[in-house]
């Protein structure tokens, strides 16, 4: 079985807008029922779970119900990091599922992830144990220690931006979290980056830079446009 893990449980104080992010309505639809609808539709996932912020698991259900989400199965409450939410997560599927059945995390806030991204997520992991969606940089950066000037430049060649989804197997994914937690490893805002602190090989998946990553209400507007064209484009076939 493929689970969908939608990450929604957190809350930016820099995003100036009165509610949570995943929350927001664009075109009179919450950003976080875009990316259900996304999960929703794929034919290689076979249920949902939405970690979700504390106070907003019924405004979950109620959208679930309202957009048809008919795959949603597990409504739980988020934790305050990356790593304790996906924790919970993991820690309650593995109730009910199998260690052999994948779980494809995926933040909220990116309700573009396409079905291509998602299917490679999925069969990367099928081959090599994970698939984390990456992409490369059409710049080089810096690297600095202040912000005001550089240490060394390095070639975009040479790193890669990860985004979600990120795809393990449930039971070795629990696996990881027991063994960060033995260590002491908390509060890391993402799977990957505990993944790959515990000394792990990473193995990307694809990703794309529409797949973007709600953050601002510049942001909000960035998507309204893109998911605008997509529809145009979609009524011209």
């Amino acid at each position: 079985m493929n689970i969908a893990v939608l990450l929604a449980g957190g809350v930016d104080p820099t995003f100036k807008m009165e509610i949570p992010k995943q929350f927001v309505n664009v075109e009179n639809c919450p950003i976080i029922v875009y990316t259900l609808q996304r999960f929703e539709k794929h034919p290689e996932i076979d249920a949902i779970m939405v970690a979700c912020l504390k106070g907003w698991e019924n405004m979950v259900r109620a959208y679930a119900k309202q957009y048809d989400i008919s795959k949603l199965r597990w409504v739980i409450t988020g934790g305050v990091s990356g790593q304790e939410t996906s924790y919970i997560a993991v820690k309650e599927l593995i109730k009910t599922c199998s260690e052999d059945d994948i779980v494809v995390i995926h933040d909220s806030i990116r309700p573009l992830v396409t079905e291509e991204i998602i299917s490679d997520s999925i069969h990367t992991c099928e081959i090599k144990g994970m698939g984390i969606s990456a992409v490369t940089s059409m710049d080089n950066v810096m690297l600095t220690d202040d912000g005001i000037c550089g240490l060394r430049s390095i070639s975009r060649y040479a790193f890669r931006r990860i985004q979600t989804p990120q795809t393990y197997r449930l039971g070795q994914l629990l696996e990881y979290h027991k063994e960060a937690e033995r260590q002491g490893m908390l509060n890391e805002n993402d799977t990957n980056n505990l993944v790959s602190k515990l000394g792990n090989k990473v193995y990307f998946s694809m990703g794309s830079d529409l797949n973007i990553k709600i953050n601002t209400v510049e942001d909000v507007e960035m998507f309204k446009s893109l998911y605008n064209m997509q529809q145009r484009k979609a009524k011209r076939r």
